[in-house]
């Protein structure tokens, strides 16, 4: 009896200890495994507690990849767990983690997706270079599992970049000038590309210039007369209306039979700068006045940003006054009435603080009172001056009337009108 009592209790403790094993390799992390990974449709497939190596090539530069893991919790799995997938890398732009999930027993479809972006540095285009990937699936206790894949990095099969901009006078400028730029593209792909272009704009202001179509080569395929990289001269006139400012100055490549850019945007500052001679005129520079009256010339500005000043001197006939607007100015020219007959001269010169932009000879002819001498050089000058009195006259009127049917109020109401009578 005792003999049996002894087997029965050895066996007891047998089993105990085997339960005791199976719960010590669950704990140490044998009851989870990542079993398939997918990247771009590729499978790669896991077998547990295996940690196998696979390859993914090519993988370029810059390129971004969809990657879905696949885990399973296998049999005598607690029933729930919190668990999160990392994935790391040496040609990673940045490694990614994903959000916290929960791992219940006997799931074996369950998966997270992620996304990864290969870095755009060229160290990793080295001759026979690999980069390791490593995959990994962590519980909320620690225990983690990981599998490796090995990326192979290569150039992009499309890839034209602007790798360098020169401005000749620098990204500051003046309204009315050229602002010209020397832009370098080169193709960094593994194709050849045909029919490429350049576009240099100013959307704000809607000035745009784009280049002549032309081809880059892969640097193993350049021949003598083909290029890998070149330079675009590009230029843009800025209009002498423009305001001062900052503006947003844009350049694309245009390739991959027009499917693909890449841009770069800088910061222009515009300034009002100074007119050209071009852009100041003056409508007349001689006219005859009768003594004891008054002419006007008329200047006109182009650029409507520059402050101008109009200053006369040498005139000594008579009085003037000068009235600006803002792309125009009047000069009223008032001859003294004992002011002796004969041409008078006299100077009108327009500045920009201290800098002359443009000056005009003047001559006046001063005849008598009534004299049949006189020649109104511009008819319709003198009939924009007087419309423009008789319009300031119209509209003090019309504020009299308006002031006097207020002033009335309610005092008297007019009588009504029928509209079937009719007044003689």
């Amino acid at each position: 009896m005792n003999t049996n009592i002894k087997i029965l209790t050895t066996l007891m403790l047998l089993v105990i200890t085997m339960f005791a094993s199976a719960s010590t390799v669950k704990a140490d992390g044998e009851n989870f495994a990542i079993t398939k990974v997918t990247i771009e449709d590729v499978e790669f497939e896991f077998k547990e507690n295996v940690d196998t190596q696979e390859v993914y090539a090519p993988v370029y530069l810059g390129e971004k990849l969809d990657i879905k893991v696949k885990w399973a919790g296998i049999d005598g799995f607690s029933d729930i767990t919190d668990a999160e997938i990392s994935i790391d890398g040496s040609a990673l732009e940045d490694d990614v983690t994903s959000k916290e999930f929960e791992i219940y027993n006997h799931w074996s479809d369950s998966t997270e997706t992620m996304e990864i972006q290969i870095d755009n540095d060229e160290d990793l285009l080295e001759e026979n270079a690999t980069h390791n990937l490593k995959i990994t699936l962590e519980l909320d206790n620690g225990e983690q599992k990981s599998v490796n894949i090995e990326l192979i990095v290569t150039r992009a099969r499309n890839d034209v970049q602007i790798y360098d901009v020169n401005f000749r006078r620098g990204l500051q400028t003046e309204a009315g000038k050229l602002l010209t730029a020397s832009v370098g593209v080169a193709n960094e792909g593994n194709k050849d590309e045909e029919d490429i272009y350049v576009i240099m704009s100013i959307p704000e202001l809607g000035l745009m210039v784009r280049s002549d179509r032309f081809d880059l080569y892969t640097e193993s395929n350049v021949d003598d007369d083909e290029y890998q990289k070149l330079h675009k001269e590009m230029s843009l006139e800025i209009p002498s209306n423009t305001k001062s400012g900052v503006y947003d100055l844009h350049f694309e490549v245009v390739y991959d039979d027009g499917d693909e850019k890449d841009e770069q945007v800088y910061s222009l500052i515009v300034g009002a700068g100074s007119s050209y001679d071009s852009e100041i005129t003056m409508d007349t520079t001689s006219q005859t006045v009768e003594a004891g009256k008054a002419i006007v010339y008329k200047l006109m500005f182009e650029n409507k940003n520059v402050n101008y000043d109009v200053v006369v001197s040498g005139l000594d006939f008579g009085t003037y006054e000068v009235r600006k607007e803002a792309d125009v100015a009047y000069l009223f020219v008032s001859a003294k009435e004992d002011t002796k007959e004969g041409s008078y001269d006299f100077e009108v010169s327009v500045q920009d603080g201290n800098e002359e932009l443009k000056k005009f000879d003047v001559t006046t002819k001063v005849v008598k009172a009534g004299s049949s001498d006189v020649n109104y050089s511009d008819v319709r000058q003198g009939l924009e001056i007087g419309f423009a009195v008789l319009l300031i006259i119209l509209v003090i009127l019309g504020i009299i009337l308006v002031a006097k049917r207020l002033g009335k109020g309610n005092e008297m109401e007019e009588p009504a009108v029928d509209e079937d009578q009719t007044y003689y």
